[in-house]
């Protein structure tokens, strides 16, 4: 299993710490960590993690390019919302009232950190600016890896922004460095090609779908035990959330993401992690406006098993 820090994988954790992969007969030793979103796919095409969480638009590359059999697929969408949203340290920033365009002409002649050049957070970054009307050339834009690291820079003023991946992460960077979230790329007010987008969802590798939907099966039952257990136990999750991401120095943090996690996302998930054709093609749009993969190349038949479609 592959994981990562941050509140979009705390159902992860909660498997583990609440011993559920065992309910449903899945053995899981430990949780993988990659670097980034980007080593995470390589991981599941080269068969060295067996599922995880991904980036919507990543996975569709990844399929392209990769070879059958070794592609991987979207068994289930765990975040069908945009969770995503660009951080910026202290400063004179535009108000919460300000407009999306407004906002995004304030990063100009800044310097910006991603996860990794072409991870999910770059892409979210290259469609903010497009839908800005702004170009990449406006922006420096640093890979600096995970949260602690985007922290460190932060403080440092090495960087003047971060687009976070998660609601909590973003929250976190925030509170650590001193500034704020400027956007919620989920929020009133973002353009619909940015809210509309379904970030996060379950893949794994096409062959061990092929040889056992028993195993996908059972690994969407026990996320969804996660997910019925953070709904009863919010104020236990927010404390995990914030022992395990928070470095136990946020807690109201913590609490905050739990509500929205409870209170925005699950209420749009469908039942056992479905994947609904507007998801996939909404996404398809995106990275065809992009340039990143040519609309038409990867279709929801393609990367979605008929298990996992609405």
């Amino acid at each position: 299993m592959g994981s990562s820090s941050g509140d979009n994988f705390l159902i992860d954790a909660i498997n583990v710490a609440q011993n559920q992969f065992s309910l449903f007969n899945l053995e899981v030793p430990k949780l993988i960590y990659p670097q980034s979103g980007v080593q995470g796919l390589q991981m599941v095409s080269a068969g060295a993690i067996d599922g995880a969480a991904m980036d919507t638009m990543g996975a569709m590359l990844a399929f392209a390019k990769s070879q059958t059999g070794k592609r991987p697929v979207i068994v289930g969408m765990r975040m069908p919302v945009n969770t995503y949203n660009l951080i910026v340290g202290p400063g004179d920033w535009p108000g919460e009232n300000a407009t999306f365009a407004e906002k995004m002409a304030s990063l100009k002649g800044k310097t910006i950190g991603v996860t990794a050049i072409g991870a999910g957070t770059d892409n979210i970054l290259n469609l903010a600016l497009e839908a800005a009307g702004m170009k990449r050339d406006d922006i420096t834009v640093l890979g600096v890896g995970q949260l602690s690291a985007a922290i460190a820079q932060m403080k440092n003023d090495r960087l003047d922004a971060y687009v976070g991946f998660t609601y909590g992460a973003g929250l976190s960077v925030a509170t650590q460095a001193g500034g704020r979230m400027l956007i919620d790329f989920s929020a009133a007010g973002t353009p619909q090609l940015l809210s509309d987008l379904q970030v996060c969802p379950l893949v794994m590798r096409e062959d061990k779908v092929d040889a056992s939907q028993d195993t996908a099966d059972a690994w969407l039952a026990a996320q969804w035990e996660a997910k019925t257990w953070i709904t009863d136990n919010r104020a236990a999750a927010a404390q995990l959330l914030n022992e395990g991401t928070f470095n136990n120095e946020a807690p109201g943090d913590a609490v905050r993401t739990i509500d929205f996690m409870v209170d925005r996302v699950f209420p749009k998930v469908s039942p056992n992690w479905k994947v609904t054709r507007s998801g996939i093609e909404h996404a398809a749009e995106v990275m065809d406006r992009l340039g990143m993969l040519e609309k038409g190349a990867v279709h929801y038949e393609d990367i979605v098993p008929p298990f996992a479609r609405v």
